[in-house]
């Protein structure tokens, strides 16, 4: 059993606790000439020490664990697709050329090494070694990770992230087109075809849009009050300014109005399901819950934000696949896979020759000037502006219908639902008779 000293330990979790994943894997990067810093995804997870920390621990995927190769072996041979996808199912962890490529990368730069954690090694004064079986090592070494996380607020990020329905929204938007414009990339490139991050967060304005008029932090949806209700009419905002911050910042949607005042608006709606409705609600304080009879239809609730499924959902998930598809039809044809010249290979080009100038102008007597490297930029960048802007009108063209299809079907479905429950019976109360007096 390996025995560390008070001093080693200390160095350990203090090495642990100072290490910033996300620098190590942005230098990996920019040392393979990568402009971008990885999909959406994988930059929203380097932010959190803990889970980098975690995923070195967890299996790759069903099928690399010893109980989910036996479940596998348990299916019938000739189910050979369903088997490789449950044995491809991902549970988090790196997989084994991805931690290959990090040990390499901290073998050969020390900072890297540095603001990395590698289960099994404990850093020490004179290098890494090995923790062994010492439960202390491996103590001292978690606990600096925890303390790295909650100082950098790395794992609440995540999950404040994901709170809320547009930036879950967004973030598929950009993953997914993300992937797609990968497989028309000119060779040797892994930058986005939009590398403007402006530009990138513009083509997933329709998604967005969508799921925000679904969850009503767009306008009042009817039954609702103001975000920033009024004393004498909760139907109207108090502060039109402070209405709109409430939205667009926050996130808020009015809550819904008393029953006497919701059925106003909307008749099709009995106190029995008004009531039913609330305790679904707020009677389950689970993360993620779903009912087929909400007062807006089928509804899936997540972290307390109620989404309708026909005015929600549906228009989000239209507009990340319309974005998917604007991306390919435009990667196509940049690519040059539509006939027309492959504008990428273009692009690449010219950023080859800037690069190749400004490494020789920076050489005594090479003859190259400072405005021949501008110029050379120039030409770069205004091929690459030209890619990028058919890009993500491409992008933003499509997942525009996606949305605008779905939500004007989803809201007509909702329409049509209503009108066929008609107005719901009204629940009249037993009237008091007084007697006469004798």
């Amino acid at each position: 059993m390996a025995e560390f000293t008070p001093e080693q330990l200390l160095y350990a979790f203090e090495r642990s606790a100072t290490a910033v994943p996300g620098t190590a894997a942005a230098k990996m990067r920019r040392e393979k000439g990568e402009e971008y810093e990885g999909t959406p995804v994988e930059y929203m997870l380097q932010g959190s020490p803990a889970l980098n920390y975690a995923r070195q621990r967890l299996p790759e995927s069903v099928g690399s664990t010893q109980l989910g190769r036996r479940l596998v072996d348990l299916l019938p041979d000739d189910a050979s697709k369903v088997r490789a996808a449950i044995g491809n199912l991902p549970l988090g962890g790196y997989s084994k050329k991805e931690l290959e490529i990090i040990d390499a990368a901290r073998a050969a730069d020390p900072e890297v090494q540095r603001n990395t954690v590698r289960v099994g090694q404990i850093p020490t004064v004179d290098g890494e070694v090995p923790t062994g079986d010492s439960f202390r090592a491996a103590t001292a070494q978690a606990a600096g990770v925890a303390v790295a996380d909650a100082a950098s607020d790395g794992l609440r990020n995540i999950w404040w992230f994901l709170n809320a329905p547009q930036a879950l929204t967004q973030l598929a938007m950009l993953q997914g087109t993300q992937q797609v414009a990968q497989q028309y990339q000119a060779p040797g490139r892994s930058a986005p075809l939009i590398k403007n991050r402006n530009v990138r967060m513009a083509t997933t304005l329709p998604a967005v849009i969508g799921i925000s008029m679904g969850i009503g932090n767009a306008y009042r949806l009817p039954g609702y009050k103001a975000a920033v209700p009024s004393e004498a009419d909760p139907t109207q905002s108090a502060d039109l300014l402070a209405e709109a911050g409430s939205r667009y910042f926050l996130g808020r949607s009015g809550s819904l109005l008393p029953y006497d005042e919701f059925v106003k608006e909307r008749p099709d709606v009995s106190r029995g399901e008004y009531e039913a409705y609330k305790a679904y609600l707020f009677s389950s304080s689970l993360p993620l819950k779903g009912t087929l009879e909400g007062i807006h239809g089928p509804e899936v609730t997540f972290l307390g934000k109620s989404i309708p499924v026909a005015t929600g959902i549906l228009p989000a998930v239209a507009a990340v696949m319309g974005g998917r598809y604007g991306a390919r039809k435009a990667g196509r044809r940049l690519a040059g896979l539509t006939g027309e010249g492959n504008k990428l290979r273009e692009a690449a080009d010219l950023r080859n020759t800037w690069i190749e100038m400004k490494a020789e102008a920076m050489k005594p007597k090479s003859g190259v000037s400072e405005g021949d490297v501008a110029q050379a930029y120039n030409d770069y960048e205004n091929a690459q502006m030209r890619n990028e802007r058919d890009v993500a009108l491409q992008t933003i063209l499509y997942s525009s219908l996606g949305m605008g299809g779905a939500a004007v079907g989803g809201q007509t479905l909702e329409s049509i639902r209503r009108a066929l429950k008609g107005r719901a019976p009204v629940e009249q109360e037993e009237e008091q008779t007084t007697l006469p007096a004798a």
